[in-house]
C-alpha cells in the first residue's frame, strides 16, 4: 500500500500508540478524583500541557485547552468569542477557502444575527490583504482563516494579517493551524487563538487542542463539570491528552529533517506530473510542498481515486470532511475554476516517511492511469 492521503489523516507514530496504551493500562484514573491516583493523573496532564506550551513557543498569556480535535476547537473559539465580543460589534470576516468546521460555524452564527462577510481570495487562492483592509471597520469583532489550505496547500499570510489587525484591538484573530503544524513555521503568538488536531501530525483521532489568550473572557459552549478551565466540560481523556504531547514532541524534534524530505519529495512529484499534457496543477508553486492538487478535466475525481486504488495507491478528491457531499468544493469554486476542472481534481498529500521506491511505484501507476483516461481529457489551458 502507498498512502498519499495524509492531509486527511496520518498514521499514528509508534511512540504515541505506546504512550496511549500504557496510560490506559496503568493510569486510567479520573484526574478529577480527589484520591492519590487521580491527583497523580492530574499532574501528568499538567505536565503535558506545559510541554505543549513549550513545543509551541507560547508566551505566558496563552493557555492550552484539550479538545476532541480542531472541529471542536474551532467551534469553541468562534462561537465562544462571537458571544463574548457581540457587545462591541457584529461583523465576522472569513474566506470561502476555509474548512467546513469554520465555514459552517460562522454561517450558523450568521443565522443568529451576526453579519458575516467574506474576504476575497487572489487568483492563486490566498487571502487578499487589500480586500481584508477594505472590510475592516469598528464593527468587526472576529477574523478567522486557516494557516495552510487543506485542499490546495496555500500558505496564508498570517503575519501580515496579524500586523493589519493591530489597528483593531477588539478583533479576535483565530487561526485553524491543522495542516501546517510541524511542517510550516508559524509564530502562534501573533494570533488570539489557534486550533490543532493530533491525527494530522501522527497523533490519535479524537484528540486536539485550542490555544487561547483570552481564557477568562470567552463564553463556554459546552457546560458540565467545569473541566478545562470551564471552557470544555467533560471527563478529561488523560491517555489521549498525554499522547498528543508525545506526537507534538516527535514533530518538533524532527521538523527540520521532515521539512527537507517534504520539499524534496513534493518537488519531485510535481515535476513529474508537469510533463503530462492535459493535466492541470492547481496548487500554486509556493504552496506547502506536501499537498498537491491536480485536475484531469473531463474525468471524474472519484473515477481517478478508484483507478489508483486498484494499484493500492490511496489519495483523495477533496477534504475527507466534505468529500461525500455532492456540491462542488468551495475552495476550488472560490478560485474561479471551471466545473470540469473541479470535478476532475484529486489531492496527493505526503508525509515524512515516503520513500523513493514508493514514489517510483506511484509514477508507474500514474502513467498507466493517464493512458487509460487520456482520451477523455478536456483542454483547459
Amino acid at each position: 500500500m502507498i498512502y498519499l492521503d495524509n492531509a486527511a489523516t496520518t498514521k499514528p507514530h509508534e511512540d504515541v500508540i505506546k504512550s496511549y496504551t500504557q496510560m490506559n493500562q496503568h493510569y486510567f484514573f479520573n484526574p478529577n478524583s480527589p484520591h492519590g491516583a487521580g491527583i497523580k493523573i492530574a499532574h501528568l496532564i499538567d505536565k503535558a500541557r506545559k510541554n505543549i506550551k513549550q513545543y509551541l513557543n507560547l508566551n505566558d498569556k496563552f493557555d492550552v485547552i484539550f479538545t476532541s480535535g480542531a472541529t471542536e476547537s474551532n467551534n469553541i473559539a468562534l462561537q465562544g468569542m462571537a458571544q463574548t465580543k457581540k457587545r462591541f460589534g457584529n461583523t465576522i470576516l472569513t474566506t470561502k477557502m476555509e474548512h467546513p468546521s469554520v465555514l459552517e460555524t460562522v454561517r450558523a452564527l450568521e443565522e443568529q444575527g451576526f453579519n458575516l462577510k467574506y474576504i476575497n481570495t487572489t487568483a492563486d487562492g490566498k487571502l487578499d490583504l487589500n480586500s481584508l483592509e477594505k472590510l475592516l471597520n469598528d464593527d468587526v469583532i472576529l477574523v478567522t482563516c486557516m494557516h495552510v489550505n487543506n485542499i490546495m496547500g496555500q500558505v496564508q499570510p498570517i503575519e501580515e494579517i496579524s500586523k493589519m489587525l493591530e489597528a483593531y484591538p477588539k478583533v479576535h484573530f483565530h487561526v485553524d493551524g491543522v495542516q501546517g503544524f510541524g511542517k510550516i513555521p508559524l509564530d502562534i503568538n501573533l494570533m488570539d487563538s489557534y486550533s490543532l488536531s493530533a491525527h494530522k501530525f501522527h497523533g490519535l483521532k479524537g484528540s486536539g487542542i485550542l490555544v487561547l489568550n483570552q481564557l477568562r473572557s470567552i463564553k463556554p459552549i459546552i457546560f458540565g463539570g467545569g473541566q478545562e478551565y470551564g471552557i470544555r466540560s467533560g471527563t478529561v481523556n488523560a491517555p489521549v491528552n498525554v499522547s498528543l504531547a508525545k506526537a507534538m514532541r516527535f514533530m518538533q524534534e524532527n521538523c527540520e529533517q521532515h521539512r527537507k524530505v517534504l520539499y524534496a519529495k513534493g518537488s519531485e512529484i510535481r515535476s513529474f506530473i508537469e510533463n503530462y499534457e492535459g493535466i492541470v496543477i492547481n496548487s500554486p508553486t509556493d504552496a506547502a510542498p506536501y499537498i498537491l492538487n491536480i485536475s484531469f478535466p473531463g474525468v471524474k475525481g472519484e473515477v481517478l481515486v478508484n483507478a489508483f486504488s486498484k494499484f493500492d495507491i490511496y489519495l483523495s478528491t477533496t477534504s475527507a470532511c466534505s468529500s461525500k457531499k455532492s456540491s462542488h468544493n468551495e475552495t476550488l469554486k472560490a478560485m474561479g475554476m471551471s466545473n470540469s476542472r473541479i470535478e476532475g481534481s484529486i489531492r496527493i498529500s505526503i508525509t515524512y516517511d515516503i520513500t523513493e521506491e514508493q514514489i517510483e511505484t506511484f509514477k508507474e501507476a500514474f502513467n498507466k492511469v493517464y493512458i487509460e483516461v487520456k482520451e477523455l481529457l478536456k483542454n483547459e489551458l
